[in-house]
Order: structure tokens, then sequence, then C-alpha cells
């Protein structure tokens, strides 16, 4: 409380508005704790790892214990996918896990990822590394599963800001949003051809409010380089607290109602099976809150296999600590 009162007297003298004020006893005060809305909710369920069952044994899981009816699935293009520039897709894999959704769940498809032959610039189309992917990969994608009725929307591209992924200096989008964006303009052409039913989702960023300020002037440059007229869904990456970079002027709130989109958050979620219930009843009502665009957040992640103090998911292989709270909650809640 001592803490709180000197943080108010030092604003009302330093000449702050009431509004600045305010928002310094928010960020002082800390999250409040909500019920969670499971209508919003979504997971990432990319459903590699056959020890946590068969494809339709976790999906059944999703939509039966968790209640969830929205996914995110990994499309990845690599080099067990597509050997050479030349060979055709494998495409079993994703056939198999497609063919396991049940009617009642809504998919959305994170499309990303390299074969290492695309490292040799002497295989890129016209000498275009974000034209190559398209063509070779997106394309193909649409072609194959744009008419699946439970594929609603595409994302295109994952986190190409990080600076430590090699596929995004393969893209040039690393330090290069414009070069992003040309990236989505060749999506939406793609889309508009095959399947214009389906809706694109940017590439979400790493998380907004952490690596701050870099990943939000990135989104902002995506946003001046024009990404908001190509996409029908903004898609962004919320990890951590941080809460004063919510709030400050400038910050992710004024970024983000200042687009005027829709937005998804498709990561969210915090390390630990202890520590996620707690997360998601504070953070992801205050987003809501504070930024009514946002229609969705895709917990992160469905299964991982890290042991329980440092998982992300709701399951892991630990015998005894195997479920996360936020698991038991969704499954025991109403």
């Amino acid at each position: 409380m001592n803490y709180l009162v000197t943080l108010i007297f030092l604003f009302i003298f330093s000449g702050c508005k009431s509004s600045e004020i305010k928002d310094a006893i928010d960020v002082a005060q800390g999250f409040d704790r909500s019920a969670i809305d499971r209508r919003y909710l979504g997971i990432n369920a990319f459903i590699n790892d056959t020890r946590f069952g068969s494809a339709d044994e976790q999906f059944d899981e999703i939509k039966t214990n968790l209640r969830l009816q929205k996914v995110r699935v990994l499309i990845a293009w690599n080099s067990a996918v597509q050997n050479s520039p030349n060979s055709e897709p494998f495409w079993g894999f994703y056939d198999s896990i497609l063919r396991a959704v049940p009617d009642e769940i809504e998919v959305l498809l994170i499309i990303t990822g390299l074969p290492d032959w695309m490292k040799d610039s002497t295989n890129w189309i016209d000498n275009n590394p974000r034209l190559t992917f398209i063509e070779k990969w997106v394309r193909p994608v649409l072609h194959r599963y744009g008419n699946n009725r439970r594929v609603t929307a595409i994302q295109v591209w994952n986190e190409p800001n990080m600076l430590s992924e090699t596929d995004n200096n393969t893209l040039a989008v690393a330090t290069d949003p414009e070069s992003y964006v040309e990236l989505l303009a060749l999506a939406k052409n793609a889309i508009d051809e095959i399947s214009p039913r389906i809706l694109l989702v940017s590439g979400a960023t790493t998380a907004l409010n952490q690596n701050f300020p870099s990943s939000l002037d990135y989104n902002k440059a995506m946003r001046d380089y024009g990404a908001t007229s190509l996409v029908d869904i903004w898609g962004v990456h919320i990890y951590g607290r941080q809460k004063e970079r919510f709030l400050r002027k400038g910050g992710v709130i004024d970024f983000i109602n200042g687009l005027r989109k829709p937005v998804w958050v498709t990561e969210s979620g915090a390390q630990g099976i202890n520590e996620q219930l707690k997360y998601g009843e504070e953070v992801w009502p205050f987003l809501r809150q504070r930024m009514p665009s946002i229609e969705r957040i895709y917990i992160y992640q469905f299964t991982d296999t890290n042991p329980p103090s440092s998982t992300y998911g709701l399951r892991n292989l630990d015998p005894v600590l195997g479920l996360s709270d936020l698991y038991i909650k969704l499954r025991d809640g109403e």
C-alpha cells in the first residue's frame, strides 16, 4: 500500500493527467482475477506425439474434456515433407490429422517452415524465397485443404521477427517487415484464386508485451506497409505479464485498438502446471476487457514433453503431475 500511495503522489505532483494516474494505479495493483469464458478460447494442438494418444483420441479429448471448439494446427514445410524442389509433398501425416478433426471443431492452419533445400537460392522462383514459399507450399496446402469445411482460416508464417530463427533470415523477413507484408500479399492472392472463403490471419510476431518495444514496432511497421488491407484477422502472441507495456501511451492497447481489425491471440500461456490457471484468469480477461477486438485466445499448448515445472502443455508425460491446473479447471468447470 505504501508503494501505491507513493506512486500516486509522484504522478500527481509531476503534472500527469488523470488517465495516466489511473493507469499507474492499475499497474501497481496488478491484475484482477476473473473466470475464464471458454467460448473465446482455442488451443494449439499439433498432434505430433502418439504418447498422448492417437489423433482421434487427442481431438476427442479437446472436444469432450476441455470442451473447446477451436484448434490451431501446424502445417510445417520441411525436408521430411518435401525433400527436393521437384518432388511431390508427402501429405500423409497432415491428412491423418485433418481427417481426425471432429465436425464440431474449427481449424486454423499455421503454415510455416522451410525445407533444407530452400537455403540454396538457386532453388528459388524468380530469385524470391517468399514467392517460392507461396508457390511451393501455401498454394499446394490451399489446393489440398482449402475445401475442408473444418478449415476456416490460415495463418501465414510464425514469429517472422525472431532473429534466432534461421528460416526468417532465409525469407529475409527477420528485420524487414515490408518483406513480410509482401509475403502476406502473395498469400492473399493465392487465397483469392483458390479458396476465397478462407480467412487470412497475419503471422504473429514474438509477444507484443515482451522484447519491448521491438516486437510492437515490427507490428506497427507491418500496419504502415499496408498489412491491415490484406488480412481478415490480425494475429498476435502474448506471453508474460508486463502490464505497464499494455497501458502506456502508444503501447499494446493503443496499437491493438487502433487497428480496427478483429484480433486473434494465436499463442498465449504460462509455464508450470500450477501457473496456467492463474495466468488465464488474470491476463486473458484483462486483454478482452481492454481490447474488445480480441475475438479469440489460443492456449499454448495442448501437449508438451517438458517436465511439469517448465511445461506450457495442459498435458505432459509425468505419471503423477500430468495435468495442469488449467486443464482440470476446463474439464471440471461449467
